[in-house]
């Protein structure tokens, strides 16, 4: 279950249990090492798959006597567990909720917003919005904690928090080329975030969507389709 921490009387911390990471980076090596003892039982098989991809590794494996088979076997699977366990730990979403801003931290992406910045904060399709006072989205993230934790440290330190959700949900329309109604220099660039969205670009999805915001534009995804609204339609 996420959990709040609070670190002083100025911030409170929502983010996964304390035992999540740890528990992740002991049981996934267990459960890698696991498999790659199992596949000493059936590379011989694998081997007589002409459609199975990386032929030439496993009759490499093959090569091998069985004792030096199960230690790499095992070696790889605890290394690749670990490794997974890493990947996992980093990308899990911590949310500061202080006194005079708000972070936001996942994986690679992570961001500082000043209080006086923020209008209002909801969570709608899994994910984490904070919007600004001209109804741009000032920072949007993958959100699996807990929405009543979330509302609790952001009511705590005066943030507006929606429980319904996106207030403005009713004006995204679906892009196609050459919408009209955007701003100048907005078709152009939702084109080539069509092309990242369907290259599953994520960093180039979110460099764009950047590009869009100073436009004046706030995009959302769904099923590889763009859907698009004004921030401020004055």
């Amino acid at each position: 279950m996420p959990t709040d921490r609070a670190h002083d009387t100025d911030s409170v911390v929502v983010a996964d249990a304390a035992w999540i990471g740890p528990t992740l980076c002991l049981l996934l090596p267990i459960v890698g090492a696991a498999i790659g003892w199992g596949l000493t039982f059936i590379v011989d098989w694998i081997v007589g798959l002409s459609w199975f991809p990386f032929q030439g590794l496993f009759e490499l494996f093959t090569e091998l006597s069985e004792p030096v088979r199960l230690i790499v076997a095992i070696g790889l699977g605890l290394l690749v567990g670990f490794l997974l366990a890493l990947w996992a730990v980093h990308e899990m979403l911590k949310v500061t909720v202080g006194r005079d801003r708000l972070g936001l931290k996942r994986g690679d992406y992570e961001r500082e917003i000043d209080r006086a910045d923020v209008a209002s904060v909801f969570v709608e399709e899994k994910r984490m919005v904070v919007l600004g006072h001209r109804r741009q989205e000032i920072a949007s993230v993958e959100f699996d904690l807990s929405r009543e934790r979330l509302a609790a440290a952001l009511r705590r330190y005066g943030y507006t928090w929606l429980p319904d959700g996106d207030p403005y949900a009713g004006e995204f329309r679906r892009w196609v080329p050459g919408a009209e109604g955007l701003p100048k220099g907005a078709n152009p660039v939702l084109k080539a975030r069509q092309q990242a969205l369907e290259k599953s670009n994520a960093s180039d999805l979110r460099e764009l969507a950047e590009e869009l915001s100073e436009l004046g534009v706030v995009v959302h995804d769904k099923d590889k389709k763009q859907y698009w609204r004004l921030a401020d339609p004055a």
